[in-house]
């Protein structure tokens, strides 16, 4: 109930806040077979490949989780000729990633890129949402439970699964119909095709949770993103509807709801050898919407005729002139003196700012600086170093009690201001911690 409540309300308001959002995701637990009977083709991704050497367990702290073990349903997919349609099914959860779901997806990836039978993917989230993340209350509750290892290894997959997505030959396809948060952004925009739809809803809330934007974002959000665009919707947790996501460059195309169900078909029906990624797009463009390409940061922005429901199209070019200074501080100053002139955009943005963890901003900030020159997999293994700090911190044990546990919002970060996260405290963050992320090699399309 819960969920469809929080399904009608942003699909009436479009600038929901993602504390809200965040507040409403349930409790963590796995969806039983009733769903299966929408699915009469559907199978467990689990119990296909519990038996391939190819799959990535032998990692794990006590093996295959119990919950795999007997054919956990939370992730499921179907056989639509060459293409495998996968489904993320936690809706209860709005599909937030879990161990069981990282390791299906990876395993099942892995060896349909390794083999020739596939020529496509497709990922898309069963119910209202197509992924709200991860599942940051019960990896912080493990956590302090002494379980470091499993928790890093877990981690360590999810990584290596966004790489992966990223690097292979397979044509890569993931239906945004809904909303797309941290985690969900990294299994669907380091691929070929981002669907976008009116029901998207996109934002890396991280920082307000005490966190960063990690699963690659440090390099999506300065690379497919213009980089001062990236840097707004980090540290502000901007909120990027469907057509917007399109013109800013972490969706490729826009595709209204009500046709996915036949854009699916056509990817399932068609017959054609190999795995040709130009042929998935012209069968996309065949469905999608046409869009304006907006000049982010040139000398004119969207005229007055021209609606946008989020403000990081409309204000794109304040964007790009506030989010280019080069520190935190300077940035606070500029949207302080932009609202005191009463720019209602410049007010939203410092209070999110103001609301975040100051560590989080700090890290944040610095690690889209150095990612804006690296690959993605130097990128993966920044954050990786990056993550040990801050599971070892306080702050996102901090964020997730005010925010998801007890729901106060109201965190009592540490340190509590920017001035107090110094240059030393950064640096920490960044130094080797002695856990490397390794990635496996194997054929791939960079």
């Amino acid at each position: 109930m819960k969920t469809l409540q929080l399904a009608r309300h942003w699909a009436r308001n479009a600038r929901i806040d993602c504390h809200a959002l965040l507040q409403r995701l349930p409790a963590a637990g796995l969806v039983t077979g009733s769903s299966l009977l929408k699915y009469p083709q559907a199978r467990c991704l689990s119990q296909e490949t519990q038996g391939s050497s190819k799959f990535p367990y032998k990692h794990m702290v006590g093996g295959i989780p119990d919950a795999m073990k007997v054919g956990d349903q939370s992730v499921l997919v179907r056989d639509r000729g060459g293409f495998r349609m996968v489904t993320l099914n936690r809706p209860r959860a709005l599909n937030a990633l879990n161990e069981p779901m990282i390791l299906s997806m990876y395993g099942h990836f892995k060896t349909w890129e390794e083999g020739d039978l596939v020529t496509g993917i497709l990922l898309k989230g069963e119910g209202k949402a197509f992924c709200a993340g991860g599942d940051v209350k019960a990896v912080t509750e493990k956590y302090k439970q002494g379980f470091r290892e499993e928790v890093f290894n877990f981690f360590r997959t999810e990584y290596r699964l966004n790489h992966l997505i990223a690097t292979m030959r397979t044509p890569f396809v993931a239906l945004l119909d809904g909303v797309t948060m941290g985690g969900g952004a990294g299994v669907s925009v380091h691929g070929d095709f981002r669907i976008a739809t009116e029901k998207t809803l996109f934002a890396m809330p991280e920082c307000a949770l005490g966190l960063f934007t990690d699963v690659g974002a440090t390099h999506f959000l300065t690379h497919k993103a213009r980089y001062e665009i990236g840097v707004y919707m980090a540290l502000c947790g901007a909120r990027v509807r469907g057509r917007e996501l399109v013109q800013i460059g972490l969706a490729t195309h826009f595709v209204p709801s009500f046709k996915l169900e036949e854009l699916e078909s056509r990817l399932g029906d068609a017959r054609w050898g190999g795995r040709d990624v130009e042929v998935v797009r012209a069968m996309i463009e065949e469905f999608a919407d046409p869009h304006e390409k907006v000049d982010l940061g040139g000398e004119s922005g969207p005229g007055a005729g021209e609606m946008s429901v989020d403000p990081i199209v409309t204000h794109a070019n304040e964007i790009v002139e506030v989010f280019a200074l080069e520190t935190l501080e300077e940035i606070c100053e500029e949207l302080g003196r932009r609202s005191e002139a009463g720019s209602a955009w410049a007010r939203d943005a410092l209070k999110s700012i103001q609301k975040a963890s100051p560590t989080s901003l700090r890290i944040t900030h610095e690690a889209l600086k150095r990612a804006r020159h690296s690959t993605l997999e130097d990128a993966l293994k920044m954050e990786f170093t990056i993550l040990h700090a801050f599971m070892d911190g306080h702050d996102f044990y901090e964020g997730v009690r005010a925010i998801l546990v007890d729901k106060d919002n109201k965190p009592k970060w540490s340190p509590a201001t920017l001035a107090e996260v110094g240059d030393d405290v950064v640096e920490d963050y960044f130094s080797d911690k002695g856990d490397d992320l390794v990635f496996e090699s194997g054929r791939s399309k960079l």
